[in-house]
């Protein structure tokens, strides 16, 4: 592909700005300076006004980051790791080569404020807690209460009624279960949520502890990973799912549950709401059930998870404000920002879930029958692949096991570029690229200019809320 040698000139634009000014990189700037790099732009909106104004006079810095620790990584490998870092899609196995500079929350105060399972897989070896969740989103079921009363048919309270449900909605032509499985985090609910039971047992326990903090390679325990995927293609049976459904996306699931054609779909609350506001029927929550058991379970994840830089431990003055942020943050207002609304299970003890407008989950919820979702980066596209292999008829359960165990132990081969963020480049653009940055951004334009940093254009592509996944994936470097 050709190449186009550019000075990539940003222009930062104040959307992205909260404090007004974006500082640049390369800059002095006080001791006490404060950056705090923020997963999606939805937190540039919610959060970060709110914060601002509990601490008024703190010099903070909100800047928007990506979902997933490789920025991080980028950023630490040339000297510019953020103070505060938010991930969604998390597991301490992406971390690892930041561990040696992330703070240990253990010592401090604010771990005592959480529930023992919420802090449960985020320990690592050395007991240390680098990682800490911000209130957690559940991802249920959700079911046209309607349309099971229209053909009289029961909402299920465990897993052998489900199967009746779907076979009953299947027998009258309606579709049990819309579900937007071209999407890879759908494929990587519906291993853990089909086997539930076998992820919240002690086997499925033990085994995501050791998987969480693994340095290497991931080790499977074969017998207990057999039954989960003899359990996955159990539930794609039994839900009637098939090959068509490989090519269902978001769009595509969710109309089909507006228009009536199926009777259940997934998501979360602000996702229920909005299908509400679509349809004239009663919509209710159904949780996931152990196929082990009559246990039932919420499936969720953390709105976002946090971590501190260990520089932040030689500056008392700015770690407290760094930890009167994340108070801020895990404050019942700051969940409800971060949550977006209502529907809000809170991870911590002086704050109570917020839950009263999302019905049919009471039981587990007062029983903590609540499984946070293991979100390593790899086992998003090893789930993709292994349910379409199950779904297209490729793939056995054991082809489909050894397919995820693969892929979760693949190495990366993207070779990655040494770059010092405080000297000016000459940066090799693609014209696509060229083309998507200016369309991204209107106002970061591509001329011959020499006081730009990586980093600033970082900040410039990210000023209206797109995100790419890292610097690297569109700005290649010359070596």
């Amino acid at each position: 592909m050709q190449k186009t040698k550019c000075y990539l000139a940003a222009l930062v634009s104040g959307v992205l700005l909260v404090t007004g000014i974006l500082a640049g990189y390369g800059q002095s700037k006080k001791n006490d300076h404060l950056t705090v790099y923020l997963w999606e732009n939805r937190l540039m909106k919610n959060i970060a006004p709110y914060i601002h104004e509990q601490f008024p006079d703190q010099d903070i810095e909100f800047i928007i980051g990506n979902n997933d620790t490789d920025l991080y990584s980028y950023f630490k490998e040339h000297g510019e790791l953020p103070d505060i870092m938010t991930v969604r899609r998390f597991s301490g196995t992406d971390a690892q080569d930041l561990q040696p500079y992330l703070m240990d929350f253990a010592s401090y105060d604010v771990v005592s404020k959480y529930y023992s399972y919420a802090v449960e897989y985020y320990k690592d070896t050395d007991d240390e807690i680098q990682w800490l969740p911000i209130c957690a989103i559940p991802q249920t079921i959700i079911a046209n209460k309607t349309l099971f009363d229209q053909y009289g048919i029961k909402v299920p309270e465990n897993y052998e009624e489900y199967v009746q449900v779907c076979q009953q909605f299947y027998d009258k032509g309606i579709k049990p279960y819309s579900m937007d499985l071209a999407e890879d985090w759908s494929n990587q609910e519906i291993i853990q949520a089909a086997a539930i039971g076998e992820f919240t047992s002690l086997d499925g326990i033990d085994w995501r502890n050791k998987a969480e903090t693994s340095a290497g390679e991931i080790k499977f325990d074969d017998v207990l990973w057999k039954r989960i995927f003899s359990e996955t293609s159990q539930f794609l049976k039994d839900s009637h799912f098939s090959k068509e459904d490989i090519n269902v996306n978001i769009n595509t699931g969710t109309q089909m549950f507006v228009e009536g054609k199926s009777a259940m779909f997934h998501g979360q609350p602000t996702d229920m709401q909005k299908l509400q506001d679509q349809m004239d029927a009663e919509l209710i929550r159904i949780p996931y059930f152990s196929q082990t058991s009559d246990s039932s379970f919420v499936y969720m994840f953390p709105s976002l998870n946090i971590a501190f830089n260990k520089e932040l431990e030689k500056n008392q003055e700015k770690l407290d404000t760094a930890l009167d942020v994340l108070d801020c943050m895990i404050s019942e207002q700051g969940q409800k920002l971060i949550a977006d609304g209502s529907g809000v299970i809170s991870l911590n003890t002086d704050v109570s879930s917020m839950m009263q407008n999302v019905p049919g989950l009471e039981e587990e919820i007062k029983d903590t029958s609540i499984y946070i979702r293991y979100s390593a980066q790899k086992s998003f596209d090893a789930s993709l692949e292994a349910v379409h292999g199950l779904l297209s008829g490729k793939m056995d359960e054991m082809q489909a096991y050894n397919a995820f165990r693969s892929e979760m132990n693949s190495k990366d081969s993207k070779e990655k570029s040494t770059v010092n963020f405080e000297n000016e480049y000459s940066i090799l653009l693609t014209d696509t690229t060229k083309s998507i940055l200016k369309k991204i951004n209107p106002k970061c334009a591509v001329e011959q200019i020499g006081d730009t940093t990586l980093s600033s254009a970082w900040i410039a592509a990210m000023s209206n809320g797109q995100q790419p996944s890292a610097p690297e994936d569109y700005i290649e470097v010359e070596k």
